[in-house]
């Protein structure tokens, strides 16, 4: 089978068409784009050619790489913004400069995100930039999946590792929120989400008996989420297969991160601004607040790291899994 039929790269693509046009008819393009979740758009096609880059081409994949990395922040960027003001307006008593300051934030972060969407052309209307990457990408989604299939595990087994040597060797720091916690998660997640966008390729094997050390990781919100339920594989396809624990206590993990990285991210924020502005009562207790619980942020994700990483050895796990799949 082609990957054309198995990589949702014509679908994302098709899709940010769409997107684009329906966008183009509302009062607010940007701000209509970016509630469609057109990041999810580019998440997949980011990931995509994270792998392609690796597998095929360098020179037709890293540039489109790149594209769709540049849109995934750009608007990843106006969603912290927007979310981190709603969560800091929630806040009581606050001064008409603080309100006024969050409001100004996030005005400045849509106008970015308009002149960022214009520029590079997805609004009003991305048909032209689309079809041009699908006649660029062509020649690598009409490879054959027999003829990926090892390229394919050979990636992901490098990328797990990686990821595992980077912690053991202290250069993902958990103490740290963005260059940290952020760091740590988004790598993760993007493991989880070559599973997601393969179209199959990629299977769990279910277990039957699965050791007690698993119990903190196989939480009945785990097992229900949709992040931990994949693409079913096609008759054609020989899939790779990952042991179905190691896959939910890897999406365990992303979720733990994610929490914790929200909040970091949006105490930071509120320390940015309340921190640094004597303009309300109770200023410094906020702060002083927001310093304690950055510190417990930091602690909890230091244990689960350590638990994961080091004493469960669930990056390894998966590498080992993926491993046995080789021809």
């Amino acid at each position: 089978m082609k990957l054309i039929k198995l990589f949702n790269t014509y679908d994302s693509l098709q899709g940010l068409i769409s997107l684009s046009k329906e966008a183009a008819k509302t009062d607010d393009p940007p701000l209509s784009f970016f509630k469609q979740n057109a990041r999810n758009n580019f998440f997949d096609l980011e990931a995509a050619f994270r792998i392609f880059r690796k597998t095929h081409s360098e020179e037709v994949a890293a540039p489109l790489l790149e594209i769709y990395k540049s849109a995934e922040d750009a608007l990843g960027k106006f969603d912290f913004v927007k979310e981190s003001g709603s969560e800091i307006l929630k806040t009581g008593n606050l001064s008409e400069e603080i309100k006024k300051t969050v409001l100004l934030q996030e005005k400045k972060a849509q106008i970015e995100l308009k002149q960022f969407l214009l520029r590079e052309k997805w609004l009003p209307d991305a048909t032209e930039k689309a079809t041009d990457h699908l006649d660029r990408m062509k020649n690598i989604l009409e490879v054959d999946s027999s003829d990926f299939r090892n390229d394919f595990i050979k990636f992901l087994k490098n990328s797990t590792s990686k990821i595992d040597a980077e912690y053991r060797k202290g250069e993902l720091d958990p103490h740290l929120i963005e260059e940290g916690i952020h760091e740590i998660r988004r790598k993760l997640r993007w493991i989880s989400i070559y599973a997601k966008i393969a179209g199959g390729f990629i299977q769990t094997q279910s277990f039957k008996k699965v050791s007690q050390e698993y119990d903190k990781y196989l939480t009945p919100e785990v097992i229900s989420s949709p992040f931990t339920k994949l693409p079913k594989c096609p008759k054609e396809v020989e899939p790779i297969f990952i042991k179905h624990e190691n896959f939910l206590a890897l999406s365990w993990m992303i979720q733990a991160l994610g929490d914790l990285k929200d909040k970091g991210l949006i105490l930071e924020n509120q320390k940015h601004l309340l921190g640094d502005q004597s303009t309300r009562k109770g200023d410094k207790k906020e702060e002083s607040s927001s310093l304690n619980n950055l510190q417990e942020i930091s602690e909890k994700a230091l244990k689960i790291c350590d638990q994961f990483f080091i004493k469960d050895n669930l990056l390894g796990r998966i590498a080992d899994d993926l491993q046995e799949n080789k021809n």
